[in-house]
């Protein structure tokens, strides 16, 4: 193959950079020409797409190319060629806003992690553009020749790996590979497929944890919380892992699906009975970003002959902090289907109080975090005591989640937060205990123990 960098086939147009066949073949090339130490550097920008959504394409156009010369010129500096008696270092562009440098005449791992930090540094500055200045970043992942292989796909693959590794943990740093990646993927892959073959088999279940109104000493919501035990291959699980696994492919519709679909069942059965209770249960951010999701909410729940007051939806910072889906235009399109909209682990997420202002958002759920720590570190106290006033302020109703004892529930009624969820009122419940724990609290039988040994004694 040949491997000319001036042949037009393997030029990038906009970056003039070789392109991915043009790099993969001058790598190729390289890695037969000698055996020496060399590195796969894989480089991810961060807020890109930011860039390009909203300043325009041309704008993107221009960043790519600075960026590509800022690569070119740090890769030409005199403390970055490695090794003067080896071929230079050779820089491309895998399309998109990635790119790629194979290091050569790598003499240790302190010299290529110098050589991307420096990388790093340089596209983290600010960066000034025609229409704005910008500020961006960079992901790197490194893969090492021969130690982690000799083939440069796997080389290509594993640097990858590792650049999507450190854009996880935070972004605008350096990454190598570890052979504990490749296992872990497998293993997500295998949980992957286990949820798609519990959904399937119907080897997942629903429970209900209740929603209490301290003040008036009544249940206003239960939540639905995914149950794994009769799953073996997901047992070992909790379910906030579960989630995180499927939110890494289609099978997070899926399940989401399922969730909402599960417990408007339920919701049904109970309002059949006489027992008008809503339903809070979480949304996948991948489902809620489907353009269709509000047509098809209330198509499910016009089937299953509900309104929309009885369903909230718990969305996290995924499904609400996302430049690329108009999030604002699904709330609204919820809030006048109806449905209210609930925001998860308020006051340990993202989301801008001028969101929360101008937002059709209903219910902020205080992070456990808050609850946990509230009666035993002053700051957290005053920390959450701002929280709640914030919410109410902004005329959200706000609930506590994960309170476990009477001085939690004390603190948080002193501070106007009545409405609580967590160990301290009750654990999950399978459906037929949580049906009859309502037709005992709506009877005012608020002995709860009684109940469960009553339950025992009955099934």
């Amino acid at each position: 193959m040949p491997t000319d960098k001036n042949n037009k086939n393997f030029l990038d147009s906009l970056t003039q950079m070789p392109n991915r066949a043009g790099w993969l073949a001058m790598a190729e090339e390289a890695l037969e020409k000698n055996s020496a130490n060399k590195a796969v550097l894989f480089i991810d920008l961060d807020r890109f797409k930011w860039v390009n959504d909203s300043l325009g394409h041309d704008a993107g156009d221009e960043l790519l190319q600075l960026v590509s010369e800022s690569i070119k010129s740090v890769l030409q500096e005199p403390s970055v060629n490695l090794n003067n008696s080896v071929s230079i270092n050779i820089p491309g562009r895998m399309g998109g806003d990635e790119f790629v440098a194979l290091l050569q005449g790598v003499e240790s791992v302190v010299q290529v992690e110098e050589v991307a930090n420096r990388i790093v540094d340089v596209i983290s500055q600010p960066i000034s553009l025609k229409e704005a200045e910008v500020e961006i970043g960079a992901s790197i992942g490194v893969a090492s020749y021969p130690q982690d292989s000799k083939n440069l796909n796997d080389l290509l693959k594993y640097a990858d790996l590792a650049m999507y590794r450190a854009k996880h943990s935070g972004r605008n740093q350096v990454v190598f590979y570890q052979p504990e990646m490749i296992r872990q993927i497998e293993f997500r892959r295998d949980k992957q497929f286990a949820i798609r073959k519990a959904l399937k088999e119907g080897s997942l279940s629903l429970d209900f944890q209740p929603i209490h109104d301290y003040k008036q000493q009544e249940i206003i919501a239960i939540e639905a919380i995914l149950n794994l035990e009769n799953s073996p291959s997901l047992s070992a699980l909790d379910y906030a892992e579960v989630f995180s696994i499927a939110d890494e492919s289609q099978v997070a519709i899926q399940l989401s699906e399922w969730m909402i679909e599960e417990g408007l069942e339920f919701i049904q059965r109970l309002d059949k009975s006489e027992l008008n209770i809503s339903l809070v249960t979480p949304v996948r951010p991948s489902h809620f970003h489907q353009k269709t999701f509000a047509d098809w909410l209330a198509e499910r729940l016009e089937s299953y002959e509900l309104t929309p007051e009885n369903l909230v939806l718990s969305l996290n910072d995924t499904c609400l902090n996302v430049q690329r889906f108009p999030v604002e235009k699904q709330l609204k399109a919820l809030s006048k289907l109806g449905v209210e909209v609930a925001v998860q682990s308020f006051g340990s997420g993202n989301l801008s109080p001028l969101r929360l202002h101008d937002w059709p958002i209903d219910r902020l759920h205080l992070s456990s975090m808050f609850v946990t720590e509230i009666t035993q570190k002053r700051s957290m106290e005053s920390m959450a005591i701002a929280l709640i006033q914030m919410g109410l302020t902004l005329n959200k109703q706000v609930i506590a989640y994960g309170v476990r004892t009477a001085e939690q529930q004390a603190f948080l009624s002193s501070h106007q937060c009545n409405l609580m969820q967590g160990p301290y009122f009750g654990e999950p419940l399978t459906a037929a205990e949580m049906e009859l724990l309502l037709i005992n609290d709506m009877e005012g039988d608020s002995d709860r123990t009684q109940f469960l040994d009553e339950f025992a004694d009955d099934y």
